[in-house]
């Protein structure tokens, strides 16, 4: 379920983006100068929140992903989509996008709940 719980998750987050790709630019160009950071917390708390429930859900694990794994889960694609965004999100750049993201989410979900960064000096859990 991680896996399909990921892709998921990846996929709405792109179609939301960019369903209304010029305001999602100009969002992220004035966030900044407009109590964007405040804002961006606060969605970012209920990314985090509607996640960890997610997860919470999905069966095919024994461990569910931690508050710093879901942290980087949501940092990865906010970075990611706003960087394609930035670079003008050609139909090219967003179909690969979301091959990219999908994999990169659920391999690194897949990881963090698997024990693959206990030990190292990533793992911190």
């Amino acid at each position: 379920m991680f896996c399909l719980a990921s892709s998921s998750v990846v996929e709405a987050f792109v179609d939301a983006k960019m369903e209304r790709r010029d305001i999602s630019v100009a969002l992220y160009q004035i966030a900044a100068n407009v109590g964007g950071p405040a804002l961006i917390e606060k969605a970012g708390q209920r990314q985090r929140k509607a996640l960890r429930a997610m997860f919470q859900t999905a069966s095919d694990t024994e461990s569910q992903p931690d508050r710093f794994a879901i942290d980087m889960m949501c940092a990865a694609m906010a970075g990611v989509i706003r960087s394609v965004l930035e670079a003008g999100a050609s139909p090219v750049m967003v179909r690969k996008l979301r091959e990219h993201l999908v994999l990169l989410c659920q391999s690194y979900i897949q990881a963090a709940t698997a024990g693959a960064l206990v030990g190292t000096s990533l793992g911190g859990r």
